[in-house]
């Protein structure tokens, strides 16, 4: 396996010590993100940069993964785990774009996607309005738990323009619909491109897991991110001031 093979390129006893540090520091949970980060950027062999990269956060490291990448594109450009590697790096970028496009304070993405009837239902189309876009399904137990609270609020807030945008990464119409309907949500934007999580609705937002949702205001800002029940209702009455 590809383990293997990197063990079986490590040769000579300096790389089979530097290794063995490796492995130990890993063991022993002493390879702090600074040693591991210091170790891929000093070390000759490829094979041992990757198995210290490989233990840090991409997220956090992207600019050591990419360093890392241009070797591995250099030096093994053939190899399987080059192409693995490159395809991790592009997901975490676009993660990583995905999270500063929906920060606090920045304009919220116009998403689509079908209603209950098929036809297209545009975010635009609540403009003016503070809207909660709420990524959930039906076969999600915590957003079935969160329900209720988004409800109560909608209830509360509606006359005053809240509304609510639901996004579902169902991909059964009939559970979904009667999820609606069985939870009582009431409101009438109800979308879903019934893709589950190959939705393009949940990738604008960077959506990894449910329930998600973004709060935005009357000029289509976000102005708070996955506020859970009292949260949500704080926020509004911030909002609305009552």
């Amino acid at each position: 396996d590809a383990r293997n093979q990197r063990e079986n390129s490590i040769s000579g006893n300096k790389e089979a010590e530097q290794m063995q540090e490796l492995i130990g520091k890993m063991s022993s949970r002493q390879a702090t993100p600074d040693y591991l980060r210091t170790f891929a950027d000093t070390i000759d062999n490829v094979y041992l940069a990757y198995m210290a990269v490989n233990n840090l956060k991409a997220g956090d490291n992207l600019s050591t993964y990419e360093k890392l990448n241009e070797r591995l594109k250099s030096e093994l450009p053939d190899d399987p785990m080059t192409k693995e590697f490159e395809k991790r790096i592009a997901s975490e970028k676009q993660k990583a774009q995905a999270l500063a496009a929906t920060a606090v304070g920045q304009p919220a993405a116009m998403i689509s996607a079908p209603d209950r009837s098929g036809a297209d239902l545009p975010l635009a189309s609540l403009a003016g309005k503070v809207v909660l876009i709420d990524f959930w399904a039906s076969w999600c137990g915590p957003c079935r738990r969160e329900n209720p609270h988004v409800v109560e609020a909608y209830k509360k807030y509606n006359k005053k323009g809240f509304e609510v945008y639901s996004v579902s990464l169902d991909n059964n119409k009939d559970r979904w619909l009667k999820a609606i309907e069985k939870d009582n949500l009431v409101w009438d934007s109800h979308v879903s491109e019934l893709k589950k999580w190959n939705s393009q609705a949940a990738a604008a937002y960077g959506v990894k897991s449910i329930p998600a949702t973004f709060l935005i205001d009357q000029d289509g800002k976000i102005v708070g991110k996955n506020l859970r029940g009292s949260q949500l209702t704080s926020k509004l009455k911030e909002i609305f001031g009552a």
